[in-house]
């Protein structure tokens, strides 16, 4: 949940930390380039500037941070998307580039549980 104080400042419950790092959006069978803005542990702000939209629902990977996230968007604006994390998995140091990240996309998405299982 994000306060906004009269100010205008935000009051998040998880404050957003600057990041600044090259990520892969992956809808596959492709992946494209972007940038993650900056980070929060439920969520982060992502430049898609010079790219297509993702879709609602999608993976990328940030190599730097060692992550790979199934991301839900939540807002949009112009160049840039806010996203809420709704899982989250630890990768190795090396994504291997756009195919990489496509590679990486798809084990974690293999990795989830089925929807709907119990």
């Amino acid at each position: 949940m994000v306060m906004v104080e009269t100010s205008g400042a935000e009051r998040r419950a998880h404050p957003r930390m600057p990041a600044a790092r090259k990520i892969y959006i992956v809808d596959d069978p492709r992946s494209w380039k972007g940038s993650l803005l900056d980070v929060a542990e439920k969520g982060g702000r992502l430049s898609i500037a010079g790219i297509a939209p993702p879709p609602d629902t999608f993976v990328f990977v940030d190599a730097g941070g060692r992550r790979v996230h199934l991301a839900n968007v939540v807002w949009r604006s112009g160049t840039e998307v806010g996203v809420q994390f709704m899982a989250t998995q630890r990768i190795g140091p090396r994504a291997g580039g756009a195919a990489g990240a496509l590679e990486i996309a798809r084990r974690f998405l293999a990795s989830l549980p089925a929807e709907g299982a119990d």
